[in-house]
């Protein structure tokens, strides 16, 4: 017979200051559950300052004391942000262990992640915790900043080793989506309805933490799409620094499909929206071409103000799909493509050894809507993304090789297009039930300047990278 697993029994706690509306203890709950524990009690107290010497007031930290002892209680999550001294005394009162929403979330990122880098940025996170994180609590303030040192080492180490790779496979010539949006709101069962792979679901928050590359082909045409680590509200800046190399993934993409659960209620869509939005200006990713994607809606209530809503915010038409059931998948394909220019090329390459070499890249890179092979040259025509257009026009244009360039005229102004449409820099201020507000700035697509690189690989470099231990 299978033992029952045990879940310390605890209590979610919350101090409200000025906010009307919004459940900031419901998403506490799913953490707490994600976590492992099994929550008994919910106890908030609006007021219109926290205490500074218990956060709670005495006579609330008092009634949450009998609390804890008449539900058995072992531990309590405090949705606020807890100071040295507020920690400490409402531990002498109580005689539990307390965390707050900070501590909740390193746990659940400690048992999720699967790979040396998230583990070491989670490490890190917690060292660097202001008031100290129970995982790191033994050690000196010496001792902590020796380690934070090495292990900021260490991470820089892995963050080179994967720009070299992110490198090389941006030169492949494939278009990269990124896959963004608040946690649990469906990403990697969207990466399977795309992609007939198979990642991971759960329907819990924080399934993926690590990084999921998958390719899938849309009209011909290769695309590599990436589930990556869902967004929260209210994330710590301190996780934030630590996880950005995971997010990184979402700022070098062509695309981001943003995606929004339509499940969820009017007010939850506003703030996660807001949340979600907050987290890619914060990565530097607001500038890149975005769908907005609403899910879930094969179960959704009130679809219609949901779209309005999030149109309305970022003033995009949003595209409503249920990845579960794969309803409207070929739409959102449709709109990927339509989003991801085309450059159309028609060369003629001379006959040669030398020109062979070009026409095997060109086959490895793109896709070939004609070929034909003539005595003294083969006349091609084939279809490419934005970055690879570029790169393959100053490769060809900078090389001793004479290739013509059929469609040259169409090409420049295609090209010189992205490079001189006007940008503004325009914002909209949002207000929320709640009565907080904030400011979504306008799209704008942007692109940096292309690297003067051939289409050869470059050198194995990983090689000079010797170790990745402490």
């Amino acid at each position: 017979m299978l033992s029952k697993i045990y879940k310390r029994r605890a209590i979610l706690a919350e101090v409200i200051v000025d906010r009307k509306t919004g459940d900031h203890l419901a998403e506490l709950s799913e953490l707490a559950y994600v976590a492992g524990y099994n929550v008994v009690d919910r106890v908030t107290q609006k007021t219109d300052r926290l205490h500074p010497e218990y956060l709670f007031g005495k006579g609330k930290a008092k009634e949450i004391k009998g609390r804890i002892k008449e539900l058995n209680v072992s531990i309590v999550i405090i949705e606020n942000k807890l100071d040295a001294i507020q920690l400490d005394n409402l531990k002498k009162m109580w005689r539990v262990e307390i965390i707050d929403r900070f501590e909740i979330i390193l746990e659940i990122f400690i048992k999720k992640a699967g790979t040396q880098e998230a583990l070491t940025q989670i490490r890190l996170a917690a060292l660097k915790k202001v008031v100290g994180s129970r995982f790191e609590s033994h050690r000196s303030v010496t001792s902590r900043n020796v380690l934070i040192k090495k292990l900021e080492k260490k991470l820089d180490l892995i963050k080179k080793s994967k720009d070299l790779r992110r490198k090389r496979r941006l030169k492949t010539g494939f278009d990269l989506v990124a896959i963004a949006g608040y946690t649990n709101s469906g990403k990697s069962t969207l990466m399977n309805a795309l992609t007939e792979a198979e990642v991971e679901i759960s329907g819990r928050m924080f399934t993926t933490l690590d990084t999921t590359t998958r390719s899938f082909d849309a009209d011909g045409r290769k695309i590599l799409i990436t589930d990556t680590v869902g967004f929260i509200s209210r994330l710590p800046h301190v996780l934030m620094a630590a996880f950005y190399a995971t997010l990184k993934e979402v700022t070098e993409a062509d695309l981001i499909l943003f995606l929004i659960d339509c499940n969820d209620s009017v007010e939850n869509i506003k703030m996660k929206v807001l949340a979600s939005m907050n987290t890619l200006g914060a990565i530097e990713a607001e500038a890149i071409p975005l769908i907005p994607v609403l899910n879930k809606m094969d179960i959704a209530q009130n679809r219609d103000e949901k779209l309005e809503i999030v149109k309305a915010a970022l003033k995009k038409q949003p595209i409503m799909i249920s990845a579960k059931d794969e309803t409207n998948i070929d739409a959102l394909r449709s709109e990927i493509l339509n989003i991801l220019e085309t450059y159309r090329f028609h060369l003629k390459i001379p006959n040669n050894n030398e020109g062979m070499s070009l026409v095997s890249r060109i086959h490895d890179k793109t896709r070939i809507t004609e070929e034909i092979f003539h005595e003294k040259v083969i006349e091609m025509r084939f279809e490419t993304n934005e970055r690879l257009g570029r790169l393959l026009y100053n490769t060809i244009k900078k090389s001793n090789l004479e290739v013509e360039i059929i469609n040259e005229e169409i090409l420049l102004k295609q090209l010189k297009k992205k490079d001189t449409e006007p940008k503004e820099d325009g914002y909209t201020i949002i207000k929320t039930e709640s009565g907080e507000e904030f400011v979504i700035f306008d799209l704008i697509e942007e692109k940096a300047e292309e690297e003067n690189i051939d289409l050869q690989d470059e050198p194995e470099k990983l090689g000079k990278i010797t170790s990745l231990k402490e």
